[in-house]
């Protein structure tokens, strides 16, 4: 098991109450080196963060701070906004005494403090943590932290911290505390997220990596707004992103004779790569869904044989929408079969899949890269301009082409449907949806 140590820089210690040392130690929770190093990076990051606004005297409170006056209240009975109830008249008198004497306790015992004591409040001579225990008491609501924000969204939404998704979410949240540091959430700015984008476009990003960050912090923020019931400021609503669209390459689709070209290359090459490709050259499913695919998840001793796209360990789904049953048609069917055929385990495409890591992950970068550069050698036109997602640009036109109606169009790509009634019943038949997809088959598949 891995463990974090760090020493706490003196300057810094009061922001660790009741921590008798000068390390912070405590346990990642995970065996695996790598995981243990993305948690150690996060845990620092937000350490540098939260000890840069002490020093710079823009941080009222710690995270720990919170937690050990909350503590306090706990010890006499009392939680945050009971300054505000009634009934418990007793106990808040008892806790303010216990307040009063502990400012005299750390309080200058001379005539100075006692001729002070007429302009400034007793309450300036409270410790962090009591008069944290104070502000709370009265307190509408316990300020939560970005940090914890994030923790909390991704407890709440069962988001595995392992999967892609997760690392993404985090990695996000990270570079946003490091430049604006960790604090309470409702404490950042406008500013801060348009110069949060700034410094994305600073740094070369483009406005679809720009706009997938903000869309990843956004929930965070949203949910931490609702969860702790107070006012969501919208802060990341509405920005503008530099260049947005002028940057972005068009993804164009496939031609069918380009398909039909891939296709006919594929039954050349007969290998796991063009497998995957097969199989998505006749169903456009995301590479991510063609490469977490289990051995079980293919099913070929039905009259119309199908595959299941559902989300596990391995890897989610895009969308509620994305979780639907395939029909295996023309090269898509000979690709599942081939890769049935020849898998050993669990996965359908384990060179794909990196059994290393716990939980297992996909590689769909790595066989994005490899089907490209494939892909690149063919003859095909504007190929700078067409990737593994341009299949699924394909599959639409080539169900528009046949007259297929929107909403099963949809079923098949997995893309939702509007209206309130789309979202009731089991959905379209392997019938109905074979039906359609048969008659998009290219070539001596057909």
């Amino acid at each position: 098991m891995y463990y974090f140590r760090r020493r706490i820089p003196d300057d810094v210690r009061k922001l660790y109450p009741g921590k008798k040392t000068r390390m912070l130690m405590f346990s990642l929770k995970t065996k695996d080196k790598n995981e243990a190093v993305r948690k150690a990076n996060r845990h620092a990051i937000q350490q540098d963060a939260l000890w840069k606004a002490s020093r710079a005297g823009s941080l009222e409170y710690s995270p720990e701070q919170l937690k050990a006056a909350e503590e306090l209240l706990r010890a006499h009975h009392l939680k945050p906004g009971d300054g505000n109830r009634k009934g418990l008249e007793i106990a808040l008198e008892f806790f303010t005494d216990h307040l009063h004497e502990t400012a005299m306790m750390y309080g200058e015992p001379s005539d100075e403090f006692e001729a002070r004591q007429e302009q400034t409040p007793w309450e300036d001579y409270l410790p962090a943590v009591h008069r944290a225990a104070g502000d709370m008491l009265y307190a509408a609501k316990r300020p939560v932290f970005l940090s914890e924000a994030v923790s909390d969204f991704q407890s709440r939404r069962q988001e595995d911290t392992a999967t892609t998704a997760g690392k993404y979410r985090i990695r996000v949240v990270n570079q946003f505390i490091q430049w604006f540091g960790d604090r309470p959430i409702d404490q950042y700015s406008r500013q801060d997220a348009n110069e949060f984008i700034n410094r994305l476009h600073g740094k070369g990003n483009k406005s679809g990596t720009i706009r997938r960050r903000l869309n990843s912090i956004r929930p965070v923020f949203r949910d931490a707004a609702r969860e702790g019931e107070f006012e969501d400021r919208k802060i990341f609503e509405g920005l503008l992103i530099p260049e947005q669209k002028v940057d972005t390459k068009e993804r164009l689709p496939f031609t069918e004779e380009e398909i039909a070209l891939i296709q006919a290359e594929c039954r050349v090459k007969n290998d796991d790569l063009r497998w995957i490709i097969a199989l998505m050259s006749d169903t456009g499913m995301r590479l991510a869904e063609v490469v977490g695919l289990k051995v079980d998840d293919v099913v070929l001793d039905q009259p119309i044989p199908f595959v299941r796209i559902r989300p596990n360990h391995t890897r989610s789904l895009k969308t509620k929408g994305s979780e639907r049953d395939m029909p295996l048609v023309g090269v898509s069917l000979r690709g599942a079969s081939k890769a049935a055929e020849s898998a050993r385990g669990e996965f359908l495409f384990p060179r794909y899949i990196d059994s290393r890591s716990s939980p297992p992950q996909h590689k769909a970068t790595h066989a994005s890269n490899s089907l490209v550069k494939w892909i690149k050698s063919l003859d095909i036109e504007d190929k700078e301009n067409k990737v593994a997602h341009s299949f699924r640009h394909s599959l639409k036109d080539r169900l528009r082409a046949v007259e297929t109606p929107t909403d099963i169009s949809n079923a098949i790509g997995g893309w939702k449907n509007r209206g309130v009634g789309e979202g009731y019943g089991k959905g379209y038949p392997l019938e109905v949806l074979s039906k359609y997809m048969n008659m998009i088959v290219i070539g001596e598949e057909r």
